[in-house]
């Protein structure tokens, strides 16, 4: 779908103003978030994250669809609207305790809304927002992206393979960090602009204290690197504690091999080809 010259306005300026925001350290207060669409493609009038969240948490659920894709039965796409204001969204149910080989792992909706949290304290805006709501969680649809197994199956190759491969080695340290055991090409999302989105994460957040994908761990964005070793635990345990029940303590370990990982790569290939920053 082509964009106006407004709405590619908009997005530009939003994503200056969110890269100002982020440089300013996750105390800063309210940060601009990635432009987002409503059903007609139009840019939906949010300014930051906390816009957004709002509109999750209190908007009228018009209608309800299941949804037939991945391992989770328990979400349905619905139809979202306040106050003129429409947006797609997916809802989210259950919460399930599973055992597998190196540690358990639980199967939540909540899980979903402490991956976006733990993005944003990491001053990423990758994986789209989501809160908690009746039971559950909910998370803005975003509009006009395909799936990377779509894009494979098509033999479509990413316009800036560097931004592209950039992304994928983010994503990498992050599904590390998190200990997704289901990240798949159907899990990760690229939309108009080359964009990859981080989905579906009710799987994420095991009981693992050792790293699910180590030879992952090849790059990173600088400011990544920077908070994963400046946030203290707790501030992301404060950060994690209303969404996550179990596994608090694996987490930070992770987050500390995840550090090493970085620093060995930094010693033995340079700092400057392993970080960089995200366009």
């Amino acid at each position: 779908m082509q964009r106006t010259d407004r709405e590619s306005g908009l997005r530009a300026g939003v994503r200056v103003w969110f890269l100002v925001l982020l440089l300013a350290g996750p105390s800063s207060g309210l940060q601009a978030a990635a432009v987002f669409y409503d059903p007609d493609g139009q840019a939906l009038p949010f300014s930051t994250f906390e816009e957004v969240e709002d509109f999750l948490k209190t908007a009228d659920i018009v209608w309800k669809e299941k949804l037939d894709a991945g391992t989770n039965k328990r979400k349905r796409k619905v139809l979202l609207e306040k106050d003129g204001v429409q947006a797609h969204a997916i809802l989210r149910t259950g919460y399930e305790v599973k055992d597998s080989p190196g540690g358990g792992f639980v199967d939540s909706c909540h899980s979903e809304v402490a991956a976006y949290q733990l993005s944003r304290l990491l001053g990423l805006d990758s994986v789209p927002p989501a809160v908690r709501r009746k039971g559950g969680s909910i998370q803005i649809w975003v509009e006009n992206a395909t799936t990377d197994a779509s894009r494979r199956e098509k033999g479509a190759e990413p316009e800036d393979p560097i931004a592209f491969e950039q992304q994928v080695q983010v994503m990498g340290v992050f599904d590390n960090l998190i200990a997704n055991t289901d990240r798949n090409p159907g899990n990760i999302l690229i939309d108009g602009d080359g964009k990859i989105w981080f989905i579906d994460h009710t799987r994420s957040f095991a009981g693992q204290t050792v790293l699910k994908y180590p030879e992952k761990i090849t790059g990173s964005d600088r400011q990544v690197w920077n908070r994963l070793q400046s946030l203290s635990d707790s501030q992301i345990q404060e950060a994690m504690r209303p969404y996550l029940r179990l596994y608090q303590n694996e987490l930070l370990v992770r987050r500390q091999l995840v550090v090493e990982a970085l620093r060995a790569q930094i010693a033995s290939r340079g700092e400057d080809a392993v970080l960089f920053e995200l366009k």
